[in-house]
């Protein structure tokens, strides 16, 4: 038997020769196995490899393969183009101009040179003046202009002086002017600060369908769903570049502001109250929802106010809260789909009101960051590098210090509600990359002693650098290039940031906290950085690369992923589940029109027949537009005659028949109730109420009780009246789970038959078990319809499987004058959801949210 194991071999005496060895005969007779193993090592080099379009990280990449060199990095595209020469890969080539670019490019050229021969001229007639009447220097001191003419006659000397620039009160900001290569197509839109990181990572709006004037990301290209909800809930961390959002300023005295803010709607209680008093000192954020100033105050969107802290020594002993007299500033920071309807009402109230107050718009001066999860403070902490003030005269913490103290925090959730902390930041690239926090031995004593404490609540009034224009610009016009830093951090010492100097840029940042206001046991929270527009980017490329003490990286969202967090916290969306509003009606039209696009190009037989859906009772044909939240159909609206249309042609309508339909020229005559008038309304309701009154709209939460999940335009009835329909009531009660007999499942063998001679007890025991039925399936021969159209109530804006609660839920708005006036609480917030298109209803209870 011969050992598997032992290799085959040759002896080395047949390539001997009389005990010598012949080269040339044995390197001959090997040429064979010399030439192959060569061959192997080239060959293994392309082995398991990747291209170089393959080494682009993965959230990077596209669905396909790029065979263009110039959109990989700059590292690979040697490597690329070597790999498709060798390949023989056609590469991209440039296009043979086409008659209208070549008559661009004439156009160019001649206004090229004609600028060039203007320039020319300019600096000749600027010789010859400079020649005749002395040079000229010019001066800047803040906005001064000094022009002083020398080697001139001392009494020929003169001064040019100018008035010092104004800032344009109530006039409307421009966006930043983009560079040349860009700026064609930011012609109808803007960009974000971190617009070209997005752009790589995220799916963007349309080019010719921009979100609210900004090209905004809408979600990641990597699945994200299932990974923000892990990272919100149990560890890491989520942030959004949120500098779309729009921020006004008002400054004036402290008593006409407060009068704007009540004329718009403000709780009283809010601005004279003893209660918020942190709030009006700038130690606090404020959250409220603005109304318009004339009947019938329709609301308007929520916005956050924050106020700038002043110093003691500028306010007047003894005076009653509210009534201070001294300049003050204030922040409005306002979603952009209802910008442009708080800056009209402002500017009309700025107008009016005494003393004055100026309105600036600062929606392209100040950006924001964002921050959600257990991990976001960690990654603010190891992000931002604090300046602290060395020269403090006060032994407080200052709140640079305060911040820095929360590196431990296990959540922003435990922080005072609407904590606000401001001071200034160095520039985050200069400790580029961001390296993970060590905590400290008695991390959990210095966070119990911090909160107990909170040291900005009792400090003296400091003023935030961030509401100083002069602050905003310096920080901006000071920031290095990235050569420059380059170059500094190439001359530190190995694994350290570069020292300090005076010239750094001193950027002003103020961060706030945001709490979750839901009715339900929720711990979300987040950290909002306002810092200036164009100092964004840097501070998101440090937070982005921040390594996690729980793993992983700080992950970026899009809108559908603020929604997302919204709808897992059982809370209301702005503008999407507001569609009372103005802005939240435009939302509902634009989703509409995707929802009827997504149908009408399914083909005939897979997509819903909307006039073939069997709602029972005889009733054939979905309740208005399947694709929408018909609150025209709810509120009996007269309608117009593109939208007067048959079953039947719906079913087969066209996209040029139907826009009118989709869009109609101004939103419902629906009041908008805002989530505390709701909650009010709803827990005090008169009995006698007639139910044809008209009262609004709210936003409620809905829980389906057996298994189901509702989805958005899903159809919500109350239950039939118990003296019109007693029997189809009492059929949907018997559906709750408490009416529900409850039998103990038992996995055992079956019961063997009980004998003729059982005791009567065991033979009435085994009749109760036959006589009990399981309650009906869903959409079975006696599962109960749904109602009457009369007794439609409200729509579902967003609805889905909650990873939080584990069941579906859903987000909806109901017709407060509908909702049922039932003694007892819990039937009259049952309700049966419908989803579009489908005929059998789930049972569930709503709650405001």
């Amino acid at each position: 038997m011969r050992d598997a194991r032992t290799i085959s071999t040759q002896a080395s005496s047949k390539a001997l020769k009389n005990g010598e060895l012949d080269v040339e005969k044995f390197v001959k007779a090997r040429e064979y196995e010399v030439h192959a193993l060569e061959k192997g090592l080239r060959d293994s080099k392309k082995v398991l490899t990747k291209r170089a379009f393959q080494q682009v990280p993965k959230e990077l990449r596209r669905r396909t393969a790029s065979h263009n060199v110039k959109r990989v990095p700059k590292r690979l595209q040697n490597r690329a183009k070597r790999e498709m020469k060798d390949d023989n890969t056609p590469t991209m080539k440039n296009q043979k101009p086409s008659r209208h670019m070549r008559l661009r490019i004439d156009t160019v050229k001649r206004l090229r040179a004609l600028g060039e021969k203007k320039k020319a001229e300019k600096e000749r007639r600027k010789a010859a003046e400079k020649k005749s009447y002395g040079t000229v220097t010019v001066h800047y001191n803040i906005g001064i202009e000094q022009a002083e003419r020398q080697d001139a006659p001392s009494t020929k000397s003169a001064a040019i002086k100018t008035r010092v620039p104004r800032i344009k009160q109530a006039m409307l900001s421009k966006p930043p002017l983009p560079k040349a290569r860009f700026r064609k197509r930011q012609a109808h839109k803007s960009w974000l600060p971190t617009h070209l990181f997005h752009t790589k990572r995220a799916r963007m709006t349309e080019p010719s369908q921009p979100l609210w004037r900004f090209a905004i990301p809408l979600t990641p290209s990597q699945k994200s769903y299932r990974a923000v909800h892990r990272a919100i809930n149990h560890q890491g961390a989520v942030m959004w570049d949120m500098s779309y959002v729009s921020t006004v300023s008002l400054q004036g005295k402290q008593l006409a502001i407060l009068s704007m803010l009540r004329q718009l709607g403000v709780d009283k209680e809010m601005l004279d109250g003893p209660q918020d008093a942190l709030w009006r000192d700038g130690k606090r954020t404020g959250q409220v929802w603005l109304f318009e100033r004339e009947a019938p105050h329709a609301a308007i969107a929520p916005v956050t106010l924050i106020w700038n802290a002043h110093s003691d020594k500028e306010q007047p002993p003894n005076v009653h809260p509210g009534q201070e007299q001294h300049h003050t500033h204030l922040f409005l920071r306002v979603h952009p789909s209802a910008f442009h309807q708080v800056w009209e009402e402002l500017v009309r109230l700025s107008k009016t009101v005494k003393p004055n107050v100026r309105l600036e718009d600062l929606r392209f001066e100040i950006g924001s960051i964002e921050v959600y999860g257990p991990g976001s403070t960690e990654a603010l902490i190891g992000a931002l590098s604090p300046i602290h003030d060395e020269n403090r005269a006060s032994a407080a913490p200052s709140q640079s210090s305060t911040f820095s103290s929360l590196n431990s925090l296990a959540t922003p959730s435990v922080l005072p509600s609407h904590a606000l902390l401001a001071f200034e930041i160095r520039d985050p690239r200069l400790n580029h990359p961001p390296r993970t926090l060590v905590t400290p031995p008695n991390a959990e004593e210095i966070i119990l002693q911090l909160l107990a404490s909170w040291p900005p609540d009792v400090q003296h009034g400091q003023e935030s650098a961030i509401f100083s224009r002069r602050a905003r610009l310096a920080s901006q016009s000071s920031l290095p290039s990235q050569k420059s830093i380059n170059r500094r951090k190439s001359f530190a010492s190995p694994g350290k940031a570069p020292d300090p100097r005076d010239s750094d840029p001193r950027i002003p940042v103020l961060l706030y906290v945001s709490q979750s206001k839901s009715s339900i046991k929720s711990h979300t929270a987040s950290w909002t950085i306002l810092a200036p527009w164009k100092c964004i980017s840097p501070i998101w490329y440090s937070l982005n690369h921040y390594p996690l003490s729980t793993g992983g990286q700080t992950r970026f969202g899009g809108v559908l992923e603020q929604r997302q967090i919204r709808f897992e916290a059982g809370e209301a969306w702005f503008p999407g589940d507001f569609p009372a509003t103005k802005a939240g009606w435009d939302w509902e039209l634009r989703e509409r029109r995707m929802r009827w696009e997504e149908w009408s190009r399914r083909p005939k037989g897979k997509r819903t027949a909307w006039d073939k859906v069997n709602l029972g009772s005889g009733k054939i044909g979905e309740i208005g537009e399947g694709w929408a939240c018909d609150w025209q159909r709810l509120l009996e609206l007269q309608r117009t005659k593109q939208s007067e249309l048959s079953r039947k042609e719906q079913s087969g309508i066209q996209k040029q028949d139907v826009v009118d339909t989709l869009l109609p020229p101004a939103p419902p005559t629906l009041q908008q109730l805002t989530p505390s008038q709701a909650r009010t309304k709803t827990e005090f309701v008169s009995q006698s109420r007639p139910d044809s009154e008209y009262s609004g709209i709210f936003p409620v939460r809905i829980n389906l009780l057996p298994r189901g999940t509702p989805k958005a335009t899903a159809r919500i009835y109350r239950l039939p009246s118990s003296t019109t329909n007693p029997a189809l009531r009492a059929q949907w009660l018997a559906l709750h789970p408490s009416n529900q007999p409850k039998v103990q499942k038992n996995y055992g063998l079956p019961p063997a038959a009980f004998s003729k001679r059982a005791p009567s007890h065991v033979v009435q025991r085994e009749l109760a078990r036959t006589l009990l039925r399981p309650a009906p399936k869903t959409g079975g021969e006696n599962y109960p319809v749904c109602p009457r159209e009369e007794d439609l109530i409200g729509f579902i804006t967003i609805g889905g499987y909650n990873l939080g609660a584990g069941e579906g839920v859903g987000i909806a708005n109901l017709l407060s004058s509908k909702v049922p006036n039932e003694v007892d609480s819990l039937e009259r917030r049952l309700c049966i959801v419908r989803n579009a298109g489908e005929s059998a209803g789930r049972l569930g209870v709503w709650q405001a949210v």
